[in-house]
C-alpha cells in the first residue's frame, strides 16, 4: 500500500470514528436540549467529520497517478448514478404507497452514507476490471 493510500485510510478512519461519535451524541442529546440554538449546533456537528472525509477523498484523488484517478472517478460516477437511481426508485415507490413512509429527515440523512458505501463497492468492481486487463 502506497503512502497516499495509508494517509487516506488514516484520515477516513479518524473522520468516520468522529462521525459515528457525533451522530450518537446527536441522537442521544437532542431529546434533552430545549434551546433551539443548541439543537442546531448539535445537529450540524456531524458535518465537521463529513467535511474531513471529503477532504481526504479530494487529497487522495489529487495525489494519485492517472490509472488510480481513473478508477476512482469511474467509481464515483457509478456510485453517484446508482445512489441517485436508488433514492429516485424509493421516491417513486413511496409515491404509490408500496413502501412504508420513513421520516423525511431519515431519507435525507441516509443519502451521503449510501453514496460513500456505494462508492466503496463500485471501486472494488472497477479496480478488479482494470486489474484483469
Amino acid at each position: 500500500m502506497r503512502a497516499i493510500q495509508k494517509r487516506y485510510l488514516r484520515e477516513m478512519l479518524a473522520a468516520t470514528i468522529a462521525y459515528v461519535a457525533l451522530i450518537m451524541l446527536f441522537a442521544m442529546g437532542l431529546p434533552h436540549l430545549k434551546v433551539a440554538a443548541l439543537r442546531v449546533v448539535l445537529a450540524l456537528l456531524p458535518l465537521l467529520p463529513v467535511l474531513a472525509m471529503i477532504r481526504a477523498m479530494v487529497r487522495l484523488l489529487r495525489d494519485e497517478d492517472e490509472l488510480e484517478r481513473r478508477i476512482d472517478l469511474e467509481a464515483f460516477a457509478i456510485a453517484s448514478m446508482l445512489t441517485g437511481f436508488g433514492f429516485f426508485s424509493v421516491g417513486l415507490l413511496l409515491s404509490v404507497n408500496v413502501l412504508t413512509r420513513p421520516p423525511a429527515f431519515l431519507v435525507a440523512i441516509l443519502v451521503l452514507p449510501a453514496l460513500f458505501g456505494t462508492y466503496g463497492l463500485a471501486k472494488v468492481f472497477v479496480a478488479r476490471r482494470y486489474a484483469n486487463t
